[in-house]
């Protein structure tokens, strides 16, 4: 049976009573098709030279505005990368929010801000599963049932599991660990040399891991700064605060061997007299009453100050305002003030400098310090339209600091959004290459090297099977092999003849021979520094089989909207309910259905 609607409610029929006009859709071919139209958009952005992608979600600047004044704004992104891609595609299916939560990116955090996400591995997973459905349709025409391809699948995904366990190396097993942890850096960045600078930000993705260990979008921040070259881009062990400055001018712009503290309670995390109600009223009965009340208020705010000059604090962080009467205080005792800063940065200058988030701005002790070799203001970028210059804050040279932020220069808009995430995902690859938080430790050659050893581990282990599931796993190893074909023919060779030099070259004992590029030549992908963190290759297999599966598991789709108008018994094929929905209709004639 299969689903057909009629004035918005869901029926049961059978494919003899479709119509031309309403065809009845065939499973799982209904979902592949989805799904490989998603593998297709994102195959040609796999490997070193990849294409980018114009994903256009609103072109404004081409239709009248609804209202006057308002300025157009075109909403539109230009990537290569496959997690941006995955989550921007305009795609409608009602299988493409599943395939986008199993295949899309992990999230450090809950956030939204640029770059949060770590999104390496997404494309050749996306490619694998639209390869396995691609096979896997081909022998259900052929009269395989669906059953004999996920038990195909299933020890396929085994077979090749433990090749990519066979073949994982430790980076301690390495002569040179670093260089090793360079080279996964700009194998993750492939693609995206923004700049031609993958070496240069290898190194430092490299250092902040050694700093604050899997970074999340507290520990590693990434701060695109308009102003200067991308040469002059550095790592900051410590924070930057890109949007505040000094509350007063005459406040210092740079303080060394600086004590912090941050004042961040959600209505006290400011120096700020307290408010008084709407509704409260003064009973002075001379002038002389009203100076007493303002002198008490100004010995509070000398106490206060007076109490933060005794414990040595030189720079305080607020996340509200700081008010006049409070600057001048500070400004007198030589403390440099910082104010409004958002609660996110305020987590990150707390793990940058070791300070505690202070709730009460009265309630201050030693213990609720931080440290900071440096604060200093810098110039930036002005805005955009204005001639004023910008100015930012930042803490460095942080003894410990558990969040470090990297300083990228000369970028703004798309290319900023982009720098953000290469850097991010350099970091995130050398972190999981380390076993950081729940990765698997561990590298394995890359340039599709793991990929075609596990596609002939694969067919050895078909061979092996006497049933129908046979074919399922010859299938596999070629859905596998179909991952390397796409990175070769991005790169502009012909993928046949690779394919077969590379699998000549490792039946021959060349086990890491991969298409090396920029060269373009099978050769030794170790001797050549192409290595994959074996946690995203483990990913990419298990991911594209479950997606696979399940999409192979289903095999009927059901709209599951409701009307405003009760359903009959006869509409639904769960008819004791909708009788019991009758019988409460009948019970009770008032009910309104459009609430």
């Amino acid at each position: 049976m299969s689903s057909l609607h009629q004035n918005g409610r869901p029926v049961a029929v059978s494919p003899a009573s479709a119509t031309e006009d309403e065809p009845v859709p065939r499973f799982p071919h209904a979902n592949c098709i989805a799904v490989r139209a998603m593998a297709n958009v994102l195959g040609s952005s796999l490997g070193p030279r990849s294409h980018d992608k114009l994903v256009v979600n609103q072109l404004a600047s081409q239709t009248e505005p609804v209202n006057r004044g308002d300025a157009p704004v075109d909403d539109f992104t230009v990537t290569g990368d496959g997690a941006t891609l995955l989550e921007k595609l305009p795609v409608e299916h009602p299988i493409a929010p599943i395939v986008r939560r199993i295949l899309g990116p992990e999230r450090p955090g809950d956030t939204d801000i640029e770059g949060q996400d770590i999104p390496d591995g997404v494309t050749s997973a996306v490619v694998l599963t639209g390869a396995l459905l691609d096979e896997a349709e081909n022998l259900i025409d052929k009269g395989l049932h669906p059953h004999d391809v996920r038990e195909g699948y299933a020890v396929a995904v085994e077979t090749a599991l433990d090749v990519l366990s066979a073949q994982t190396r430790l980076l301690s097993s390495f002569d040179d660990q670093r260089d090793v942890e360079r080279a996964v850096a700009r194998s993750a960045m492939t693609g995206n040399d923004i700049g031609d600078l993958a070496e240069t930000w290898a190194g430092l993705a490299v250092d902040a891991v050694d700093d604050i260990g899997r970074p999340t979008e507290k520990s590693f921040v990434v701060r695109c700064l308009g102003d200067g070259e991308l040469t002059s881009s550095r790592l900051v062990r410590g924070a930057i605060l890109d949007r505040n400055t000094r509350a007063n001018d005459e406040m210092p712009r740079r303080v060394e061997d600086a004590t912090v503290l941050l004042l961040d309670g959600h209505t006290t995390g400011g120096l700020i007299d307290p408010k008084w109600e709407e509704d409260a009223v003064f009973d002075l009965q001379s002038p002389e009453q009203l100076k007493e009340v303002r002198e008490l208020y100004a010995s509070r705010r000398r106490a206060l100050v007076d109490h933060y000059v005794s414990l040595g604090i030189d720079v305080v962080v607020t996340r509200l305002g700081i008010n006049g009467e409070y600057q001048r205080l500070l400004v007198d005792a030589g403390i440099l003030g910082i104010r409004s800063v958002s609660p996110l940065e305020m987590k990150q200058v707390a793990l940058a400098t070791g300070a505690s988030l202070v709730q009460n701005p009265t309630d201050v002790e030693a213990s609720d310090l931080g440290h900071a070799g440096v604060v200093s203001i810098e110039r930036t970028s002005p805005r955009r339209g204005r001639r004023k210059n910008r100015y930012m804050t930042v803490f460095d040279e942080c003894d410990g600091a558990n969040s470090v932020t990297m300083a990228v220069h000369g970028v703004s808009g798309q290319l900023a959004d982009q720098a953000a995430t290469e850097v991010r995902k350099a970091a995130a690859a050398v972190a999981a290459s380390r076993g950081l938080g729940s990765a698997r430790p561990g590298v394995v050659p890359g340039a599709g090297a793991i990929e075609l050893q596990m596609a002939e581990a694969v067919r050895d282990r078909a061979t092996q099977l006497d049933s129908r599931a046979q074919l399922a796993v010859f299938a596999f190893a070629d859905a596998l092999q179909e991952v390397v074909a796409a990175l070769v023919r991005n790169a502009g060779f012909d993928a046949l003849t690779v394919l077969a030099d590379l699998r000549a070259a490792q039946v021959g004992g060349e086990m890491d021979a991969g298409f090396v590029l920029p060269a373009g030549e099978v050769s030794s992908a170790t001797d050549a520094g192409v290595f994959d963190p074996v946690a995203y290759k483990h990913r990419m297999l298990v991911s594209a089989s479950e997606v696979a599966n399940l999409i192979l598991r289903v095999d009927d789709a059901i709209d599951a909207t409701f009307t405003k108008e009760p359903l009959g018994p006869d509409d639904v094929i769960y008819d004791d309910r909708a009788e019991k929905h009758l019988d409460y209709l009948e019970e009770n004639p008032g009910t309104r259905w459009d609430k």
